[in-house]
């Protein structure tokens, strides 16, 4: 059973690294017709401490027509599931505080979506990357009933977090509980512990 699932999963990775490849060759013929893309780049930061993760950093490149994002960080456990959300304020100027929080979603004048945007089980080394393209109004993965659920409208000005949240050990025994735990919000979780450790944060 245990190779069937490997089998599968790492198939999944090199379908998603073939559609991220795709995805920047999009978003860059895109630049022509939409004006040159907005990059920025940050670090990544432990959310319980605020300190910097060693060798680990995002980017973010948009434009009207959407974003693409790279995200790498490390110091992860091996055997653990680690999912990546897109937090996104298309209106961060509704939002209480600078940046926006996730107390925000619960404001519609914020027009907040959160997004699952990849999953992976962490190898011995700690590390995990992730990478997406996402169009206006693309609401694949939203989580339900946080914000308004209307994705990406307005990609030069809204406010966006890149956020790695552990869903721990792997249960392979299990490939229903398994795929939960790639694709949601608290999948495993009972009877793992699901937690967001480590974040980036794009400002307009």
């Amino acid at each position: 059973m245990k190779k069937s699932i490997f089998g599968r999963l790492t198939t999944i990775v090199f379908c998603a690294a073939f559609l991220t490849m795709a995805f920047t060759i999009q978003i860059m013929a895109q630049s022509g017709e939409s004006g040159n893309p907005k990059v920025s780049s940050r670090s990544v930061v432990i959310m319980a401490t605020g300190v910097k993760v060693p060798s680990a950093g995002s980017s973010l490149s948009r434009n009207s027509n959407g974003v693409y994002f790279t995200f790498d960080t490390t110091g992860l456990t091996n055997g653990n599931v680690y999912t990546l959300w897109m937090a996104v304020f298309n209106n961060p100027r509704a939002c209480a505080t600078s940046p926006c929080t996730p107390a925000d979603f619960t404001n519609p004048d914020v027009d907040g979506t959160l997004l699952n945007t990849g999953g992976k089980i962490v190898g011995a080394d700690g590390t995990a990357g992730y990478g997406a393209y996402r169009e206006v109004g693309d609401t694949t993965g939203a989580r339900p009933n946080t914000g308004t659920g209307n994705g990406i409208v307005d990609p030069l000005r809204a406010e966006i977090h890149l956020v790695i949240r552990s869903h721990g050990p792997a249960i392979l025994a299990d490939p229903m509980v398994l795929a939960q735990q790639l694709t949601m919000f608290n999948g495993g979780c009972p009877p793992n512990t699901c937690m967001n450790l480590h974040a980036s944060v794009h400002q307009r």
